[in-house]
């Protein structure tokens, strides 16, 4: 008869029987083995222990009491500890190695790779084993038990090309975009995240709140870090994106807003150089200075025509008289152009003189 007791869960059994091995754990009609040095010694039957169930090198249902990191159909990331022809070992805190065979890599996992897997069972063969093949694996419902706005926890999964594939709650595939990360991210990293939409088994997250709650909380981050570096941080209007993200871990919009927030209440003095706590909240501090931008005004023509007007003539500009010492180009003075003479040129001298037909004179 097939035992109640599943595989690969943590479960609380009460001790059902004490032999000279060990102990069986649950009931008459299903039970399962624990060595006995598993528990304490005398540990009388009644006895509720909470343990980890697992097929061992006989393929037989055993409990351990080494809870792991892993559970069936749960997700996690782990240390390839070796790999070889039949695929790529883990260890998830148990006694025994996990395997993930060949065909459930996604890439092939080498010695001392990271790898982000889901514990699976293998019903025929008696035996656990993991998966990197999430999609396969974890089928988001129809219908998922989250709002918007819902608290989660998240698991960085693989990169795609809006962002990021994680796991919510370590049971459903979600999508956090790359604008929606507000801190670089490692696979297997387990984060915070919020719900941003539910739309029937598609489901998208975020690494920051929304609405009100997001803004008291950037308020509260940027007091934070103002107090933990002495009062004063060079940022404002003007600084990059990325630099915001990685220093404060919000959105430039979301600083802005909190910096307005803070500087309303009195509680920070803006400038163009960065931002400081006010000391002296009891005063109000003076508004940010603004650059004043250059105004070009269109500058009215000399002389507009209007109708019946005509047009002044434009007066020559006199020049100035020559000095007395600069040398005067007069007519007399210039040298007489050389009247052309009616006669044909001659050739070469003892040549004869050709006339105007070409015959010689």
């Amino acid at each position: 008869m097939k035992s109640s007791i599943p595989a690969g869960k943590v479960q609380t059994l009460p001790v059902f029987e004490v032999t000279d091995a060990g102990y069986l754990l649950g009931d008459e009609r299903s039970h399962v083995f624990i060595s006995r040095r598993e528990l304490k010694p005398n540990t009388e039957p009644g006895t509720e222990v909470e343990v980890f169930t697992f097929y061992n090198e006989d393929r037989e249902l055993e409990a351990t009491t080494r809870l792991p990191d892993l559970q069936i159909g749960e997700v996690g990331c782990f240390r390839v500890g070796n790999s070889n022809d039949l695929g790529a070992f883990i260890k998830i805190g148990t006694r025994r190695d996990i395997l993930i065979p060949k065909r459930e890599q996604i890439e092939t996992l080498e010695t001392g790779r990271m790898a982000l897997v889901v514990l699976l069972e293998d019903q025929e063969n008696r035996r656990l084993y993991a998966s990197t093949k999430l999609q396969r694996h974890l089928r988001n419902p129809m219908s998922l038990p989250y709002k918007r706005g819902d608290q989660v926890s998240l698991t960085i999964a693989e990169r795609i090309d809006i962002g990021r594939r994680v796991v919510v709650d370590g049971k459903y595939l979600a999508v956090l975009f790359q604008q929606e990360m507000m801190d670089r991210v490692r696979l297997g990293e387990k984060v915070v995240g919020f719900v941003r939409k539910v739309e029937g088994k598609d489901l998208t997250v975020s690494m920051q709140r929304e609405g009100l709650e997001l803004i008291d909380d950037s308020k509260k981050k940027l007091m934070d870090y103002l107090e933990a570096n002495g009062g004063y941080v060079r940022l404002n209007d003007d600084t990059d994106p990325e630099e915001i993200k990685l220093r404060l871990h919000m959105s430039k919009k979301t600083f802005k807003k909190a910096a307005g927030g803070l500087f309303k209440d009195g509680k920070i003095i803006l400038s163009k150089f960065g931002i400081k706590i006010n000391r002296n909240p009891g005063e109000t501090p003076p508004p940010p200075p603004r650059e004043e931008k250059k105004t070009y005004e269109k500058k009215e023509p000399a002389f507009r025509k209007r109708e019946g007007e005509t047009r002044p003539p434009a007066k020559r500009e006199e020049r100035p008289a020559r000095a007395a010492s600069q040398p005067t180009r007069d007519r007399e003075n210039t040298r007489p152009r050389t009247e052309r003479s009616e006669e044909p040129r001659t050739d070469a001298p003892g040549k004869k003189r050709l006339t105007f037909k070409g015959k010689p004179s």
